[in-house]
């Protein structure tokens, strides 16, 4: 591995993804509070009842929007990507279950990754872009991260994964269908994405205007009545957490043979980001975390 070696990094991709929607709101062609029907054309999402649902980007953003399907699975690399709608209504050859609101629209906190897919299909038809392009001009381009992509077919810089369970994966990696969490890149660039969050929000950059930043790392669920799977609060795309008395934002990531983890402060301009080519492996990350963030 050099410094160039890229990695799966899984949902932590979701923190990059959400960036991109807060550029396009920041632009006035999305709105945080609009229900998505607005951006999906011809989809109709339904509840498990069979009944139109209904939801907005920024419920979609915070898993509050009552989908409930946590992730994909991914699939081998000589295999196929589905497209978002094959996934959303359950279309051959797709295997996953369907999309639909299976709780109470904002009074359930459900991590969502269906929720995220859904949000992917919203973004391709107001860009009219191939999903990668789209996340390359928005934000890698202006965040100058050179050794990133979200395409699915990369091969060059890229490190094989490990399971705990199976050894080496045949195919050194697999394809995320939810583009949304499948960025590729280094650590070195995953840290210069916080850095240049942090300097937004010191108002030493004007990527996008400061406000909607903070707006991302403000709990999005106070209200909410029951929470599942989660012990702290829930920004736009982010987790918001306190380490060692100090308030940070940030993600954790986990695909086959991949684990992830980000924070970075909101008080400081400390920060860390661990991207490790093997499952199974949290504790060793926690250690990695107390190491870098605990009080001298």
């Amino acid at each position: 591995m050099t410094s160039h070696t890229r990695f799966q990094v899984a949902s932590i991709s979701k923190m990059v993804f959400t960036l991109s929607v807060l550029q396009l709101a920041a632009g006035n062609k999305i709105s945080l509070n609009d229900d998505i029907s607005k951006y999906l054309g011809d989809i109709h999402l339904q509840d498990s009842n069979g009944l139109s649902a209904k939801a907005t980007v920024r419920q979609l953003l915070s898993h509050t929007a009552g989908f409930g399907v946590y992730g994909f699975d991914e699939y081998g690399y000589s295999d196929k990507l589905l497209t978002t709608t094959q996934i959303i209504f359950l279309e051959p050859p797709c295997i996953y279950p369907k999309v639909v609101q299976e709780y109470i629209l904002g009074k359930h906190w459900v991590y969502s990754g269906d929720g995220f897919m859904v949000l992917q299909k919203c973004i391709k038809n107001i860009s009219d872009m191939p999903f990668a392009d789209f996340m390359e001009k928005t934000v890698l381009l202006p965040l100058d991260m050179t050794d990133r992509t979200y395409r699915q077919d990369v091969t060059e810089n890229t490190t094989e994964g490990y399971s705990a369970d199976f050894g080496s994966d045949l195919n050194g990696y697999n394809l995320m269908q939810e583009q949304a969490a499948g960025l590729w890149t280094t650590t070195a660039n995953f840290a210069k994405f916080g850095v240049h969050l942090q300097n937004i929000l010191r108002g030493k950059s004007d990527l996008i205007p400061q406000a909607f930043v903070k707006e991302m790392i403000q709990p999005q669920h106070d209200d909410v009545l029951d929470m599942e799977n989660t012990t702290c609060k829930t920004g736009l795309g982010c987790y918001l957490k306190v380490i060692h008395g100090e308030a940070y934002f940030g993600h954790s990531g986990g695909n086959y043979a991949f684990e992830s983890r980000i924070n970075f402060s909101v008080q400081s301009e400390n920060g860390y980001c661990v991207l490790i080519n093997t499952d199974n492996i949290d504790p060793m990350i926690g250690k990695i975390q107390d190491y870098f963030l605990r009080p001298a």
